[in-house]
């Protein structure tokens, strides 16, 4: 089993677009911020797990990994893969300690759970990226080219295949279920695919957003999971903003 460890070396400007503000906090609000970056930081054990499967057949609309259960659904999923050999499925968690820790903050201050969890989410989607970097670096140097991430419930792949992507990735030795519903716990987690390809592909969507820190400026993408942000925003470790393509 593959996994990989990581400190969360995060600032509050990184936690900004996660609580929508596009200027800078008044002093109140960035203490507040600081001070779950350091709670969470404290309370996290982040953790990801990831396993590579050759692809074993590929139609228009469906695609089986060799000995994996998972499938791969739909017409853009399908696309997006199309031409690679291999996919790596990725899991990464903050731990079930942040859940506890939002739950509580809920029910005492809902304020400071807004706060509290949009920490969490910068954590998890930095963590990923980091993870994204590294894997995205192997991927290259065995002559191959990354896709960008995609996860179950993106487009037209269901989130009923999370569950055998947590067993194809042995999910349980890092703590990451899921649920009747197919949601992952703990909750501030994702699961993505990453792909091989022997033909350079472009790792960024369309419609990009403006950073914080220049509105005119263009990010290469926004973050393929609906688990956490809706786009990456995490300049200091996205790799496509790093010049990895």
């Amino acid at each position: 089993m593959n996994l990989f460890k990581i400190p969360l070396n995060l600032t509050y400007q990184e936690v900004l677009p996660f609580l929508g503000m596009n200027k800078e906090p008044a002093p109140q609000e960035k203490e507040l911020i600081e001070h779950f970056l350091i709670k969470i930081k404290q309370l996290a054990q982040p953790i990801g797990a990831w396993e590579t499967f050759a692809v074993k057949t590929r139609e228009s609309e469906r695609i089986c990994l060799e000995a994996s259960p998972l499938q791969l659904v739909g017409v853009s999923t399908c696309e997006h893969f199309k031409t690679c050999e291999h996919i790596t499925l990725i899991a990464a968690t903050l731990g079930a300690e942040i859940d506890q820790l939002l739950s509580r903050l809920n029910s005492e201050n809902p304020a400071h759970a807004l706060v509290a969890d949009a920490v969490a989410s910068t954590s998890i989607e930095f963590f990923t990226e980091q993870l994204d970097l590294y894997l995205s670096a192997q991927i290259r140097h065995k002559g191959y080219f990354p896709t960008a991430r995609f996860s179950p419930g993106y487009g037209e792949w269901p989130l009923n295949w999370q569950k055998e992507f947590l067993s194809s990735v042995k999910s349980e030795k890092i703590g990451l279920t899921t649920t009747a519903y197919f949601h992952l716990e703990p909750s501030k987690s994702v699961t993505a695919a990453l792909g091989w390809s022997r033909i350079p592909v472009k790792r960024d969507y369309d419609s990009p957003p403006a950073t914080m820190a220049n509105p005119t400026k263009k990010f290469c993408k926004p973050c393929r999971s609906d688990q956490t942000c809706r786009y990456c925003q995490l300049a200091s470790s996205c790799p496509d903003h790093l010049g990895q393509n």
